[in-house]
């Protein structure tokens, strides 16, 4: 009976924790920008977050989840050639939807975790635009990939 208090203990603290956690997080990490900002912010704080940008001019983006997921939409926008996008995963998830065409090469750093790019740089034109993915996950994941557009059945 006494390990069994002590596991249920240490489960509270721990969960009490992330919380605490979560709720720094939330005041520590700012977001800003809208679907049609050309910069923005986001932070999924044991939420998930739904973003799709349509800027004409897409420079910079930042995405952090912590505890969370972000579903990541970028076949609407833009981008300036050189545009950066730095992505954060920690005990969270990612996912990036790029239109073809763009070549997207990642630098990443991982602990426990997966960063995937699953575009092909390599195959893109020479004249494509470039997004350069800074990713970093702690014991979460990051995709980038291209999905063609759901059909519309008549």
């Amino acid at each position: 009976m006494k390990l069994l208090r002590r596991a249920a203990t240490a489960i509270f603290i721990i969960n009490a924790l992330f919380v605490g956690a979560a709720i720094f997080a939330r005041r520590l990490i700012p977001t800003y920008g809208d679907e049609d900002s050309d910069t923005f912010a986001l932070l999924a704080s044991m939420s998930g977050v739904e973003f799709r940008s349509r800027a004409r001019a897409l420079s910079t983006g930042k995405a952090t989840a912590f505890l969370g997921g972000i579903e990541l939409d970028l076949r609407d926008a833009v981008i300036v050639d050189g545009a950066t996008l730095q992505l954060r995963a920690v005990l969270g998830g990612i996912s990036v939807i790029v239109p073809d065409g763009w070549r997207v090469e990642v630098r990443q750093r991982v602990v426990a975790g997966e960063v995937v790019n699953e575009t092909e740089p390599d195959e893109a034109p020479e004249d494509a635009p470039v997004l350069i993915v800074d990713a970093a996950a702690q014991f979460g994941g990051i995709a980038i990939g291209v999905k063609e557009p759901a059909a519309v059945e008549a």
